[in-house]
C-alpha cells in the first residue's frame, strides 16, 4: 500500500508566539517562550532598558513602562537566574505564521545596530524587528554603557 503524502492546509500553518513591544521608534519582538512574566515595576536584581542594550548611545533613553522577565541565558544552566528588560509602549502577545518571519538580508546583517537583531516580520503592515533572546542580555552591554562615566 502506497503512502499518501499529508499536506497542510493553508490554515494549518505553523505559528510562532511573539511578545511585541516598542524600542524607541521601532516595534520589536521576542519569542514568547523566553518571556517568563511582565510587571509594571522592576523586581529583579538585574535590569536593563531595551534601548540601552540595542543602541550604541544612551541618548535614546525612553522611560520603561513595562518590565519583561527573561531567563539569563549567560548564567550557568543550573542557576536559573532571571533579569528584566525595560520596554515602552504596549506589550502584546501575538501568534504569527512562521513563514512570515524573515532572516535579515545580508546588507542589513552586516550593518545591524545590535547582534540581538536577527530578523524581520510585519504586523498589521508595520515592520517588527525580531530579537534573539540569547543575545539580548545585560552582560553583553558595551562597556561604555555599563560603567558610569565621571568628569574630572
Amino acid at each position: 500500500m502506497a503512502k499518501v503524502p499529508l499536506h497542510r492546509s493553508h490554515h494549518a500553518q505553523a505559528q510562532v508566539a511573539l511578545v511585541l513591544f516598542c524600542v524607541g521608534p521601532y516595534r520589536a519582538a521576542l519569542e514568547a517562550c523566553h518571556v517568563l512574566a511582565m510587571t509594571d515595576h522592576p523586581t529583579a536584581l538585574r535590569t536593563a532598558n531595551a534601548q540601552a542594550l540595542l543602541y550604541e548611545g544612551g541618548d535614546h533613553d525612553t522611560p520603561s513602562n513595562r518590565w519583561l522577565t527573561l531567563r539569563d541565558t549567560q548564567a550557568a544552566s543550573d542557576n536559573n537566574s532571571t533579569w528584566q528588560l525595560g520596554v515602552s509602549g504596549d506589550v502584546t502577545l501575538k501568534q504569527l505564521p512562521a513563514n512570515t518571519l524573515y532572516p535579515l538580508p545580508k546588507l542589513l546583517l552586516s550593518r545591524r545596530f545590535s547582534t540581538a537583531l536577527c530578523g524581520l516580520t510585519f504586523d498589521q503592515q508595520q515592520l517588527v524587528l525580531l530579537l534573539d533572546a540569547h543575545k539580548l542580555n545585560p552582560l553583553s552591554q558595551p562597556p561604555a554603557l555599563s560603567q558610569p562615566t565621571t568628569n574630572s
